[in-house]
């Protein structure tokens, strides 16, 4: 028998994930956040899903092997209480679980909280659990720049950037959109202790929220990172470069590559053309989240390209506080707590 998934929110990311899960097998229900008054039965025509309505919501949720939580960031706290306390096995929380750390704090206090999973498809991608192995060889700690820029009015042509939630200060903003290279980075290098930060507010688009910063942090394990996040540059560029006594290392993931190049100058690239196909890496995602709980050992999450528990999801967004709290002095303390 199938497993039972629930993808709460029918948006582009929602509709994404119902897609998914029905390619790995899953048996997959779409429940939108407006109710479309969907007939019994009614099948949601851009995935395929069942379409859910705010009576039949609940009841799917209580025998679901897994909650999918794609609605607006405000709603991603309220939304996996809902689902853990309607009876969900797990639940997967789209990035980032929560605007601030302050508003997570109910769902790291909830008696489940440990079967909450938060988005990271980075860490499904192949290229990265080369990369990782690779930098795990670096005999001494060196430093890395971790970079993920492009054009916001690129990401949804279709729609005017402007009223996305990116460009909402209070959702939005490249440190919440952009969080899963704060993510990934703390896998690769270590925990991180921000050292100082740079948030733009204003620039070439007409948004409100954050449209640029620049991060500088230590880690546990004695590398230095820097982090350019930003909505502003043309063409996309991101990836990561690590330089150490023992080589440069650098992911490309725009370009599915891992580069390495020695201490002698001898330089190997590698191409993971898997990486380049997004329903593929999020396809590993989901199937991990359905075999694995988030109690998993780390070795065994990162093999399988889980996405991240749910400590590690409030530990990116801390540091995104940290950054905007240092970075633009003067904020209201809700925006920075």
């Amino acid at each position: 028998m199938s497993a039972s998934v629930v993808v709460r929110g029918s948006g582009s990311i929602g509709q994404r994930h119902a897609r998914v899960f029905r390619q790995v097998g899953a048996d997959v229900a779409l429940w939108p956040v407006r109710d479309r008054g969907t007939a019994p039965g009614a099948v949601d025509e851009a995935t395929g899903a069942r379409l859910l309505d705010d009576t039949s919501g609940p009841e799917a949720v209580r025998s679901a092997a897994l909650v999918v939580v794609a609605t607006d960031t405000s709603r991603h706290v309220a939304d996996a209480l809902a689902a853990l306390d309607g009876g969900a096995e797990k639940v997967l929380v789209e990035k980032p679980v929560a605007p601030t750390v302050a508003d997570a704090a109910a769902l790291s206090e909830h008696p489940r909280h440990l079967l909450v999973w938060v988005a990271a498809p980075l860490r499904a991608h192949e290229a990265f659990r080369h990369l990782r192995r690779l930098v795990g060889h670096v005999s001494t700690a060196g430093s890395a720049h971790v970079r993920s820029q492009s054009w916001l009015p690129d990401w949804r042509p279709e729609r005017d950037y402007r009223e996305s939630y990116s460009a909402r200060p209070d959702e939005g903003g490249v440190l919440r959109d952009l969080v899963h290279e704060i993510d990934y980075a703390a896998v690769l290098f270590g925990a991180p202790t921000l050292l100082g930060a740079k948030v733009e507010t204003t620039g070439p688009l007409d948004v409100e929220s954050d449209q640029a910063a620049t991060l500088l942090w230590s880690t546990d394990r004695a590398f230095t990172v820097t982090a350019r996040l930003d909505y502003v540059t043309r063409p996309t560029t991101r990836g990561v470069v690590v330089h150490s006594p023992d080589g440069i290392l650098e992911w490309d993931v725009v370009r599915a590559t891992v580069r390495h190049t020695t201490p002698d100058g001898e330089v190997t690239e590698q191409l993971f053309a898997h990486d380049l196909d997004r329903d593929i890496v999020m396809g590993a995602q989901a199937r991990a989240a359905l075999d694995l709980r988030p109690t998993a050992s780390e070795t065994e999450r990162v093999a399988r390209g889980a996405p991240a528990p749910l400590s590690d999801g409030i530990a990116a967004v801390r540091l995104c506080d940290e950054a905007r709290a240092a970075g633009r002095p003067g904020l209201p303390p809700q925006e920075t707590s």
